[in-house]
């Protein structure tokens, strides 16, 4: 019996053995299948990136050859490629600055500056070329945030609190303004030590957005600075 129970314990272990030496075997293969086609992605990249440079080199007065700049701008950003592609959103608002898409590549341009080559000062000049050249673009409300989170990064205070209202002033409509009114209010307490401008700011937010989340907490904050006004009265 102990033999039976043996022999059946060997062939079980050896069934086992084989499944793992065909499952290894299979994901191998897989593995080989999934290299050739990223061989050929590669190859499809580098006979897109040529096709597109054609457009813009043979027809750069076609309607095309903007859009080209684009897609090989976005095509490097996507790969990590970013000062090649900075250097294609460069050259699609300098050669096509009517062209709506050129908006979008300030954008881009911005964006791989502030989050991937730690260039903020380069970030904010592009976002405000964007502001200035594009005022219509859907990028633009992000635009003036990114600007405002920058300085507000750099602890660049006056300039962040700048920001801010521009976005107040020009967007009032927008979901995230009682967010932004909030911020300028705890930049003018809590950074600016300017208390007085800083008791208008959160009243400011009270009146004028007296659904907000913000609200219980700025008439806190409201309190304690005219509590504070007392305390230094007396």
């Amino acid at each position: 019996m102990k033999k039976i129970t043996i022999l059946f314990l060997f062939a079980i272990t050896i069934i086992v053995a084989c499944n793992k030496s065909e499952n290894t075997k299979t994901v191998f293969h897989k593995a080989e299948k999934l290299e050739g086609e990223i061989l050929k992605s590669i190859n499809s990249i580098a006979e897109c990136k040529t096709k597109y440079e054609k457009v813009i080199r043979e027809a750069p007065e076609s309607e095309f050859a903007p859009i080209a700049l684009y897609k090989l701008g976005k095509l490097n950003e996507i790969f990590g490629h970013y000062e090649e592609a900075v250097e294609y959103y460069k050259k699609l608002a300098s050669i096509y600055p009517e062209h709506q898409v050129s908006g979008e590549g300030l954008f881009n341009m911005a964006q791989i500056y502030q989050l991937h080559l730690d260039k903020p000062e380069k970030a904010i000049l592009t976002y405000n070329q964007l502001i200035g050249l594009y005022p219509e673009n859907k990028s633009v409300f992000q635009a003036n945030v990114e600007v405002a989170q920058i300085y507000c990064q750099k602890e660049k205070w006056e300039s962040a609190v700048k920001a801010f209202q521009r976005i107040l002033d020009k967007y009032p409509e927008e979901k995230i303004v009682d967010d932004i009114s909030f911020r300028i209010a705890d930049i003018y307490s809590f950074k600016l030590k300017e208390n007085s401008t800083a008791a208008e700011k959160y009243l400011e937010l009270i009146n004028n957005y007296p659904n907000s989340s913000w609200v219980k907490l700025a008439e806190g904050r409201l309190a304690q600075l005219k509590e504070g006004e007392k305390k230094n009265e007396k």
